[in-house]
């Protein structure tokens, strides 16, 4: 399957969600940028503070053939978007137990670090983020 089409709009809240796996991230290349990107993401007009996990369940359904884990995603942080002034993202992180759970067309495993070291290859969202998910990736075990 290909990456989600995904384009933001306005000032409404994102859920996004960064699968990890043996302190690595994963990306794949989004149909409406060149750039990388986790693969989870859908904007949505319900506030997720009250409904964010449920919310954040939901994606993940809508994935379910792309994944073969039965791992929940985990709230990670709320902070507001790069690209747009007063929308919230909400980043969930995936814990998978081997790299073989998940299956995008052209997708990958990165380190982390990468995402500062050529920031010219991935999303300003997925720069904005690098350090949670660097600390995130780094403790992978202690999700599972």
């Amino acid at each position: 399957m290909k990456s989600p089409d995904f384009t933001p709009s306005e000032s409404m809240p994102i859920i996004r969600i960064a699968p990890i796996c043996n302190g690595k991230v994963y990306v794949i290349p989004h149909s409406v940028s060149p750039k990388m990107d986790i693969p989870f993401m859908e904007q949505t007009d319900i506030v997720p503070a009250k409904a964010s996990n449920k919310l954040a369940r939901q994606l993940m359904k809508k994935y379910a053939s792309q994944i073969s884990t039965s791992e929940q995603p985990r709230f990670c942080v709320r902070y507001n978007s790069p690209v747009h002034k007063g929308e919230s993202i909400y980043l969930y992180i995936l814990p998978l137990k081997n790299e073989k759970e998940i299956h995008f067309e052209n997708g990958e495993f990165i380190i982390a670090d990468d995402i500062t070291t050529d920031a010219t290859l991935y999303s300003h969202y997925l720069q904005k983020e690098s350090d949670l998910l660097s600390m995130a990736a780094e403790l992978w075990n202690d999700y599972l």
